[in-house]
This record gives structure tokens, sequence and C-alpha cells, in this order.
């Protein structure tokens, strides 16, 4: 998991700015107002404010213990799997070299390369199963992070009455943002705070 798998969590808000973006754009045109709008405050009074997703991700401890842990299980895993191939090599070398000296009948060379054929296709499954259960335990905790974000930029919102909070993000679809209307850090600081009151260490779904 990488900040920019992440940073699509948030591709509804992105989605959000672009489209009110460009109702801003052409009802300016239409009306023929051009009214530079004011920190926190938009065309037509809305006010808005941004999130810059990047440095949210980098700096919330909730995705950071997020990406510790899926880093110590896909490790483990990937140990399990490496253990696993090497024993059915070292197998497989051992059946060769008796075969080379003639130790082995036909009858027996067929039936272990049927069971060496058998392990590797358990292998096989056993590597898709893992890697099945890692996607989707991720796509679990990417949830989580989004509905974490949007619970508490609810209750942020509250007493700060923005109307939009746009998601802004490297190569996304806001080239430009003006900084007096980035509130990342008081959202992080927030973001941060709860978690840290929690007490609750990132956990994933058992199956």
């Amino acid at each position: 998991m990488n900040n920019n798998s992440l940073s699509l969590i948030l591709n509804i808000v992105l989605a959000v700015a672009v489209a009110f973006l460009y109702y801003l754009h052409f009802s300016g045109k239409e009306s023929g107002t051009h009214s530079t709008p004011v920190a926190g405050e938009g065309q037509g009074g809305a006010m808005i404010a941004y999130i810059n997703t990047d440095s949210l991700l980098s700096n919330y401890k909730f995705f950071e213990d997020m990406q510790n842990e899926l880093a110590e299980k896909k490790g483990k895993a990937e140990r399990q799997l490496i253990s696993r191939g090497q024993s059915l090599q070292q197998e497989a070398s051992s059946v060769e070299k008796r075969i080379q000296a003639g130790l082995m009948t036909n009858n027996q060379i067929k039936e272990a390369q049927q069971t060496l054929g058998q392990k590797e296709q358990e292998l096989i499954a056993y590597r898709e199963t893992i890697m099945a259960g890692l996607m989707e335990e991720e796509k679990v905790l990417n949830n989580r992070l989004y509905d974490s974000l949007m619970a508490y930029l609810k209750e942020y919102n509250k007493d700060k009455k923005y109307q939009y909070i746009f998601g802004y993000t490297k190569g996304g679809g806001i080239l430009l943002a003006n900084d007096k209307l980035d509130v990342t850090n008081d959202i992080l600081k927030g973001l941060n705070e709860r978690y840290a009151k929690s007490a609750k260490p990132v956990e994933s779904n058992k199956k």
C-alpha cells in the first residue's frame, strides 16, 4: 500500500472539486461577473477549504500504523512462500539425484513426479489465497481510513460551516490552490488526537 493508491480513497472529494470549479467557471461567464474570492470564500459566497491528501497520508498516525501492519503481514507471507518453495525445490532435486543414480524404478519415478506436481499446484493455490487475503484486508483498512476521515470532517465542519472541502493532490484535478484555504494541519491535528485517545491499535478482520 502506498500514498498514490490511498490518495484514490479521496477521489470522491476530488471529483466534487473539479465539478464545482467547472460550475464556477461557466456560471461566472454567463453572469458576466468575475469577482475574486476571498480566503475561505468562493464565488457566490460559498465557503471552501482544501486538504493536501499527500501530506495527510504522510502524517496521519492511523495510516502509518496501517502501513506498518500490512508490511509486516506481507513480509511474513513472503517468507512463508519462499520457505515452501525452497522445500519443494529441495525435494525435486533429491528426486532428480535418485533418478540419475538409478535408484528409482519407472513406477517410482512416475509417482514422485505426480507428487511433486501436486505439491506445486498446492503451493500456487496457497500463494493465490494469501495474495487475495492481503488484498481484501488492504481494501478493508482503506475503507476504515476513508470512514475515519469523513466522520471527522463532518464533526469538524459543524463549526466551520464549509460548503466544500476539496482534496488536493499532486497530479490531481486541482492544479493550483490558495494556501489560505489549506486546512490540512487542522484536520491532521484533530485526527491524530482522536486516534491517540482511542488507544485502539489497527485491527484487521479475522476470518
